[in-house]
């Protein structure tokens, strides 16, 4: 967040006067990809359009990335789906240099348009940059720096362009994002929970260009139909920056290592009270209350959210908001004889949500079975013993 509100402050304050100065006949546009990074907004990599006019030293970028967290209620937004992104302008050494302290890799596929296709491209971005045009509502996978470039080309050229699918693989919207958000860390985990059954709808061609890396791998492979012949959309792609990609290095608090240790835990405290013939009721309570709180943040994504991804959420089965209450009121020794129902229900559907897993039609972070199985072990030890306060030997 912080590095692309750097790039906002950045941009060029430029005339639509100015911008609508027509391109000269030396003038080139660019198709520019970038690597991902390792901050959650740049998971996915970047994608913008260069134009440079040599004959009026004008080299500058159209960036669609762009948005103010100074906006007011913009975290509110943000967490609901309602994030206004921007297209704004920079220079490209602006552009450049902020990739490079970043060691992110830059790629450039110029686009090779007749001169009137390259006006039309370059109109369109103007008008675009227009106070009243250049905002929109972002989505992440239907409309975002990279399907509107993929659009504008598209349009530049009147729709004549005609991609090689020849190669392509049947993919869905998570599969695609398991490419670039890595199991193992806690914002990726956060990601793939929350994500719901619509993105695990297979993918046309066309959507998967909402990744930079594709939109310029398959712009580049794609051709243009002009006067009965076809005459490739780009050039060879030139490396204006190369660094290698980013990797996470193993880390102790990794949620794979914190979950796995919960769950080695929970289970040796399990068989500790069975052997000692008493129950542990703050470990029953710092699960229910942990679930809940999960349960409370799936239900915002789902239930809340405005994103589309994030609905018909299946991790809402195991992850119950109103586990959170149950833990408040396993606090008192009094209520517990009446939340018998609750946990029994629990038990039944967690362990039918375990044993269908993998028929059901969402997909799911593999610790979601760890986490389960956490569950299961305190509601399953529930019906081995008396549900009555006086009956137990209560820990606290």
């Amino acid at each position: 967040m912080r590095k692309l509100f750097l790039l906002l402050l950045t941009a060029i304050t430029l005339s639509l006067q100015g911008l609508a100065q027509p391109l000269s006949p030396s003038a080139k546009i660019s198709l520019i990809i970038c690597a991902p990074d390792n901050e959650i907004s740049s998971y996915w990599g970047h994608a913008a359009i260069r134009v440079y006019d040599p004959l009026y030293e004008k080299d500058i970028v159209f960036n669609y990335g762009m948005f103010d967290y100074m906006a007011p209620h913009f975290y509110w937004r943000f967490a609901k789906g309602e994030t206004d992104y921007q297209l704004g302008i920079q220079r490209m050494s602006s552009f450049m240099r902020s990739y490079q302290e970043d060691l992110r890799k830059v790629i450039e596929y110029e686009l090779l348009f007749t001169p009137a296709e390259r006006e039309t491209l370059y109109n369109a971005l103007v008008e675009n940059y227009k106070p009243e045009n250049r905002v929109y509502r972002y989505s992440h996978f239907a409309d975002n720096c990279a399907t509107r470039l993929r659009d504008q080309i598209e349009k530049a050229v009147g729709g004549k362009i005609k991609y090689d699918t020849s190669g392509d693989k049947k993919m869905s919207f998570r599969d695609l994002i398991d490419l670039y958000v890595q199991d193992n860390s806690w914002d990726g985990l956060g990601i793939k929970l929350a994500l719901g059954l619509p993105t695990d709808r297979i993918t046309t061609y066309s959507e998967k260009m909402f990744l930079p890396d594709y939109l310029g791998e398959d712009m580049a492979k794609a051709v243009v139909e002009r006067d009965g012949k076809a005459t490739p959309l780009t050039g060879e792609a030139v490396i204006l920056f190369d660094a290698p990609l980013w990797q996470r290095s193993f880390s102790p608090t990794s949620p794979a290592v914190v979950i796995l240790l919960a769950f080695l835990v929970v289970l040796a405290l399990t068989m500790l009270e069975r052997k000692r013939k008493t129950r542990y009721h703050w470990l029953d309570i710092t699960v229910f209350l942990a679930f809940g709180i999960a349960g409370m943040i799936l239900c915002f994504t789902t239930f809340i959210s405005v994103m589309p991804s994030t609905k018909w959420n299946f991790n809402l089965v195991w992850a119950w908001p109103t586990h959170f209450l149950l833990g408040i009121l396993w606090m008192f020794p009094s209520k517990r004889k009446n939340l018998g129902w609750y946990v029994k229900m629990t038990t039944i559907i967690t362990t039918l949500f375990l044993v269908s897993i993998f028929f059901l039609p969402q997909t799911f972070h593999w610790l979601v079975i760890p986490l389960c199985l956490i569950l299961l072990m305190r509601t399953w030890r529930l019906h081995q013993i008396k549900l009555k306060s006086n009956s137990l030997t209560a820990t606290r």
